[in-house]
Parts: structure tokens; C-alpha cells; sequence
């Protein structure tokens, strides 16, 4: 028995550093307010390049691995270097790796991630390969207390038919982070899911586009740019909880209770944002797990995802667990 399996990709990240980069705010689009942008035709220099190893479920379970959680990986890898190389990175995390797929046909997905050197932003261009074909079963998974699913590709539907079908059956608890595709299905076909779910973890642009695609809503300008509104928005749909995260400008939670709590970042060294969002996502769920409590879960979160982003790579910079209890005064909770 597991206390927790992550599902979802992992993937192969090449981090390239650049300071040509220029950055365009785009405030009146809702779901893309800055973009990252080069001269069209150019070469494009780089000082600095650096290897790691990504993908949500991975990242997510390497926080887990390192709070002391007992986490499992549900992902797929190719049957090739990056693969075995994947693998060998997550043993040596403290990861168990007994549900991890092969796949004969297809490599390990590979990602080239673009980092702004100024301001530490990133872009990310991805081919999921083998992930994108993680077969999901409900007995492989049911062994477990928590399940933290992120991301899915393929024919995501019937893996969340096996998900709901091992919860429902096992009392199983599901944080979800999910991806662009389950944003893009919109709360119709997301419904029995989002019924299901523990802890909902989307970043700002998803919950807008979430709450767009209920057209019954009427929301103006104003309160479809507003993190709380949204999060107590998505929560009448079923969740316990559900967090926005903002970027810059922090993280919402609508509680169980529907308080809505806010949290700004903290300050300090900003590199890469690269899995900002699975540290975060994923050391607050550890928190609440560990003590039951959202606003104690929200600073572990905070302060787990400002220390991955001052160091290049997504699993760099993860913190333990007593390195969070001790700087937890750090983060400032405010109830709106």
C-alpha cells in the first residue's frame, strides 16, 4: 500500500538559457497575458545548457518522495537510454518504479525548455512520446491512499474512467493538476472526475478556461480575472478544494468551507519556473496529507515552489520536510 501514486508523463528536459528574449505583456487576453518572443529567422545563443528529467507525475512524486510520502510512479518511458536513465533517477530518489510502462515502439518523451535568463520565465516545446500512450488500469492503481494525477494525452477519458472506477471503489483520495487537453474538454465531460477530487490545482489561465466553457455562467470582465472568484466558481462543481495558482501574484484556495485564502510568493533567487507548478501543487498536497490542515498545506506549497525556481531544472531545489516546518512563518496567509 502506497501513500500516495502519481500519474501521468515523464519526459527528458533540455534547459536552454538565453537573454534574447523579449517579453510582450498581452493584458486584455485573459488565458495568454505575456508572451516570450524572438526575432523571427534569427539564431538564437545560448551560454548555458542544462540536463534534467520532468514530467508531472515525476516531478510531483520526487516532492512527495522527499517529504517522506511513499510515492509510486504510474507513467511510460521508451525502451532507450533516456528511458533506463529516467528510471535510474527515480530509484535514486527514493521512488518506486514497479508501475512504470515500457514502450517498444516509441522513445522517452523529450521537452526543450527555453528560459528567459532575465527574468527566470519559461516556454516549453514538448513531444510526450511514450507518455502520450500510458495505458491506465484501475488494479494497478488501487493499491494506494491518494492518487496525484496530472496530465494525460491519448485517449485520456477511459484512464479517467479507471480512476474514478479505483477511487470510488477503494475510497481513494485524488488531488488533480490536470492538462491542456482535459482544460480543453471543458466541465461537461470533466464532471464525474471533478466530483471525485480531493484537491483540484490549476494555474490561473486553466480555471478562466475552465469556467468558460460552462456558457451558463455570467461573468463579467472583472470576476473572470479574479483567482478567488474562479476557485469558488470551479468548487460548486464538486471538488473539496480547489487552488489557482498566479504566478507572481501567489496562490487562492476556496476551502472546504468555502473560505477563500491567499498566499503571495516569497522573495528570493528566481532562475527557472520549470515545475514551479508540480512542486507547489504537489507539496501542498503533501502538507495536507501530513497535517490535515489547508493553510498549513498552502505554505508548504509556497515554500517548496519558491526554492525549486532558484535552481535550473524542475526536480532541483526540493526542500524537506523539516526544512519547510522550520520556515513556515516565512509564508503570509491572508483570508479574503
Amino acid at each position: 500500500m502506497f501513500d500516495i501514486i502519481t500519474i501521468g508523463a515523464v519526459i527528458r528536459d533540455v534547459t536552454f538559457l538565453t537573454d534574447e528574449g523579449k517579453v510582450i505583456e498581452t493584458p486584455e487576453n485573459l488565458t495568454a497575458q505575456s508572451l516570450l518572443a524572438f526575432e523571427y529567422g534569427s539564431k538564437i545563443k545560448s551560454e548555458e545548457v542544462f540536463f534534467n528529467f520532468g514530467g508531472g507525475a515525476c516531478n510531483a512524486a520526487a516532492t512527495f518522495a522527499k517529504l517522506g510520502i511513499r510515492v509510486a510512479v504510474n507513467c511510460r518511458v521508451g525502451e532507450d537510454e533516456e528511458g533506463e536513465s529516467a528510471v535510474k533517477n527515480l530509484n535514486k530518489l527514493g521512488i518506486n518504479t514497479d508501475l512504470m510502462q515500457t514502450d517498444r515502439e516509441r522513445k522517452t518523451g523529450f521537452a526543450l525548455v527555453v528560459v528567459d535568463k532575465n527574468q527566470g520565465d519559461r516556454i516549453i516545446f514538448v513531444q510526450k512520446g511514450a507518455s502520450n500512450f500510458l495505458e491506465v488500469k484501475k488494479d494497478a492503481i488501487s493499491q494506494t491512499k491518494w492518487i496525484y494525477l496530472t496530465s494525460l494525452a491519448g485517449e485520456f477519458e477511459k484512464s479517467l474512467e479507471e480512476i474514478n472506477s479505483a477511487i470510488e471503489e477503494n475510497k481513494i483520495k485524488l488531488a488533480w493538476n490536470p492538462g491542456v487537453k482535459q482544460i480543453e474538454a471543458g466541465k461537461e465531460k470533466l464532471a464525474k472526475t471533478l466530483k471525485n477530487t480531493e484537491i483540484l490545482l490549476v494555474n490561473k489561465d486553466e480555471a478562466i478556461e475552465l469556467v468558460q466553457s460552462d456558457e451558463k455562467l455570467q461573468l463579467d470582465f472583472n470576476q473572470i480575472n479574479d483567482s478567488g472568484v474562479l476557485a469558488k466558481t470551479i468548487k460548486c462543481w464538486g471538488p473539496k478544494i480547489v487552488v489557482v495558482t498566479d504566478g507572481r501574484n501567489g496562490a487562492y484556495v476556496c476551502a472546504e468551507n468555502d473560505d477563500i485564502l491567499y498566499a503571495p510568493i516569497i522573495s528570493g533567487k528566481r532562475v527557472d519556473t520549470t515545475g514551479a507548478g508540480d512542486s507547489f501543487g504537489s507539496a501542498l498536497v503533501s502538507g495536507y496529507i501530513l497535517s490535515d490542515d489547508i493553510e498549513k498545506a498552502l505554505r508548504f506549497g509556497i515554500l517548496n515552489s519558491g526554492n525549486v525556481v532558484g535552481e535550473y531544472g524542475a526536480q532541483n531545489g526540493i526542500l524537506s520536510k523539516d526544512e519547510i516546518e522550520k520556515r513556515l512563518d516565512e509564508v503570509k496567509v491572508s483570508y479574503l
